[in-house]
């Protein structure tokens, strides 16, 4: 009998346990993100860094060599006729950028040619000349705008346009002027070190000389090719 009621005391006890409620933990608020690490990335697959020249803003390299003044020396044939000078043909070129694509070209020049007597009088007691086109003698300066184009492969094509103002002699003749011409012309530029370029041109002068001896103002016309080296100050 006495079994009987401990059994029955326990089994009320267990009862009365389990009736009673269990307190939830107090709120610890929200919890914070737990920061994710990237794995590190492997030498060899990390990107490489860009040249400085590459850099966002960094500013194009200019594909022209000539840069902002220059000077050339270039010797080559001019061919005149009449009372236009032609020969040997010696010429210097001082360059100076004006824009991204213009250079002001001023050059002086000279002349030297054969100094045969081509001039007689006709019938009406005119001075007329008639010389070759390798004939007279001549010193020119002149102002030119030289542009250049987008390169050609290893060539860089130019055209220039200008004014000239020379003095013009045929010793045989005893004959001067002065001669205002006007020139067009251009030519291709090879660079073939960092300042020095190698350059080719032609050039086509159309203009007006005043003379002495009766001769008064007669036309000029002549054709001169060139070719030289061009070096750049800066």
């Amino acid at each position: 009998m006495s079994r009987q009621l401990i059994a029955i005391a326990l089994v009320a006890a267990g009862g009365v346990a389990q009736a009673q409620p269990v307190e939830p933990a107090p709120d610890a608020g929200p919890t914070a993100p737990v920061p994710t690490i990237p794995p590190p990335v492997p030498a060899s697959l990390a990107p490489a860094s860009a040249p400085a020249s590459e850099a966002p803003g960094a500013p194009a390299a200019s594909d022209d060599e000539i840069g902002d003044q220059g000077i050339s020396a270039a010797i080559g044939l001019a061919t005149g006729g009449r009372v236009t000078p032609g020969g040997l043909r010696i010429a210097g070129h001082y360059l100076y950028q004006l824009s991204a694509r213009d250079w002001f070209d001023g050059a002086a020049s000279f002349t030297f040619g054969s100094g045969s007597a081509a001039c007689f009088r006709d019938r009406q007691d005119a001075l007329v000349c008639s010389h070759g086109l390798a004939d007279g003698s001549g010193v020119e300066i002149s102002a030119s705008i030289r542009r250049l184009f987008a390169p050609q492969g290893a060539f860089r094509p130019f055209a220039r346009v200008g004014l000239g103002l020379g003095l013009v002699r045929f010793g045989g003749d005893d004959v001067s002027g002065v001669a205002i011409p006007l020139h067009g012309g251009g030519g291709v530029r090879v660079t073939v070190a960092p300042a020095i370029a190698v350059v080719a041109d032609g050039e086509l002068a159309l203009g007006f000389g005043g003379f002495g001896h009766g001769l008064g103002f007669e036309p000029q016309l002549g054709l001169a090719i060139t070719a030289g080296a061009e070096f750049r100050l800066r």
